[in-house]
């Protein structure tokens, strides 16, 4: 759930690159946990935890998961469980893509926690991006 206009921030930098990725908004559907998302419709339920954001597009061939966080809630237990839960379902998925979004002085920690927490996941053809603020930087 969007918790503060910073957060909020980070899930709308989510969208843009779905929209980006995916070729604009007319060709994917896009559930995101933003403070109003249209017509309430939330992200699915992935492993237990709900990302901020999933898209796919239409027709269906690549799946999105987007999670936005914090400085303060990046380093924590529940993240790392989080990052496991989507990166285990993606790792199932063909052209899964996983993003995650975070404020431009959470980058490097970002890209180091997501390296670590993907090692399990090595041998998926999950792409895995992190959104800093500075632009794309895939892992």
């Amino acid at each position: 759930m969007a918790e503060s206009a910073s957060h909020a921030g980070l899930v709308t930098a989510l969208v843009a690159f779905a929209a980006a990725e995916f070729g604009g908004l007319s060709n994917i559907c896009v559930r995101h946990d933003a403070v109003r998302p249209l017509r309430g419709e939330r992200p699915p339920r992935i492993n237990g935890y709900v990302p901020d954001l999933y898209a796919v597009d239409v027709p269906t061939t690549a799946v999105l998961v987007g999670e936005a966080k914090t400085r303060a809630d990046l380093e924590t237990a529940h993240t790392r469980i989080q990052l496991d839960a989507f990166l285990c379902f993606l790792a199932q998925t063909p052209n899964g893509v996983f993003v995650l979004s975070v404020p431009l002085t959470a980058g490097a920690t970002a890209r180091s926690m997501l390296l670590s927490s993907s090692r399990p996941y090595s041998a998926a053809q999950t792409r895995m991006v992190v959104l800093d603020g500075l632009g794309v930087r895939v892992l």
